[in-house]
């Protein structure tokens, strides 16, 4: 991430020094722009992954600004910067396609988590796939609206080779099947059958977490990303999904999960280890959240 171009958008000179500090020390290269209007310029000669700025400035608002920076450049990931107690603006921010935002005073740990997340989406953006998605490849399953299997391939490719370098970062995935699938449609019918996939694939958007990702892989099963979770964390997830399905669904489902890097280092592992612990949920009487390190036959 090192070399990065990092746009610092501040009237007040102390606050925009003290960021830049921050920034620089993170291996960031910094550009700092005391009047908002340079910032359209900038914008035409350098490409900045990732710009802050401040969210109350005399001359044009942080709203106003965000706005105008994603018409020059939608791939641009902008953080807002606001003091706790306008936090109401910067959520305003973020409606107008704002990333994020950081608080002041100044707190390094956030940013840094802040700003590199800002950056791996402004990477995913640009990717050589996410460009073939903006040319009209077709991502979204036909039947449920959530992303279908190519998307998955996609992201779990960019999101390992993203983190390879990253000691500590992890992720997890879920593999999702329902329960007696074929008896549901053999007794209900096919259309009932779709429309349960329809509101499974609904309640896990409204269940999964900012960041998160849910996929149709294909049947009856689903797979979800889970960005920055590791194996416990996931297994929590995984099983507020299942109660929840329980509870508002005429069906249940079983879940294997696996991480990286624990449970493999490339997608295929990852999916392998994840679709061994569903199966062994299956065997274990379905309706279960499983480990893949309990999902690996020995």
């Amino acid at each position: 991430m090192n070399g990065v171009d990092i746009l610092i958008v501040e009237d007040h000179q102390d606050a925009a020094r003290e960021l830049e500090e921050i920034i620089t020390s993170l291996g960031y290269k910094c550009w700092v722009a005391a009047d908002p209007r340079e910032v359209k310029e900038m914008l035409k000669t350098t490409i900045y992954p990732v710009v802050l700025t401040e969210l109350r400035m005399p001359r044009i608002n942080g709203v106003q600004l965000t706005q105008s920076i994603l018409n020059v450049s939608p791939a641009t990931s902008v953080l807002v910067m606001t003091a706790s107690s306008f936090i109401s603006f910067a959520v305003e921010a973020m409606e107008a396609g704002a990333y994020g935002y950081i608080t002041k005073p100044f707190n390094p740990a956030e940013i840094r988590i802040v700003v590199q997340r800002a950056i791996e989406k402004h990477s995913m953006m640009l990717s050589k796939d996410k460009q073939e998605y903006l040319m009209g490849l077709s991502t979204k399953d036909g039947l449920t609206g959530v992303y279908n299997r190519r998307v998955l391939d996609i992201q779990l490719k960019n999101k390992i080779s993203m983190l390879r370098t990253e000691v500590y970062k992890k992720f997890s995935i879920l593999m999702i099947d329902v329960d007696d699938f074929k008896n549901y449609n053999d007794t209900k019918g096919h259309q009932a059958g779709d429309e349960l996939l329809k509101e499974l694939a609904k309640l896990f958007q409204d269940t999964v977490r900012e960041g998160d990702i849910v996929f149709r892989y294909g049947g009856e099963e689903f797979c979800i990303m889970l960005d920055g979770s590791n194996k416990k964390e996931a297994m929590m997830i995984g099983e507020r999904i299942r109660t929840i399905v329980s509870l508002y669904v005429p069906t249940t489902i079983s879940l294997g999960v696996s991480t990286f890097p624990d449970d493999g280092n490339d997608q295929a592992a990852l999916i392998s280890r994840a679709d061994n612990a569903l199966y062994c949920a299956k065997r274990m009487g379905k309706n279960k959240v499983v480990p893949a390190e309990s999902g690996v036959e020995s």
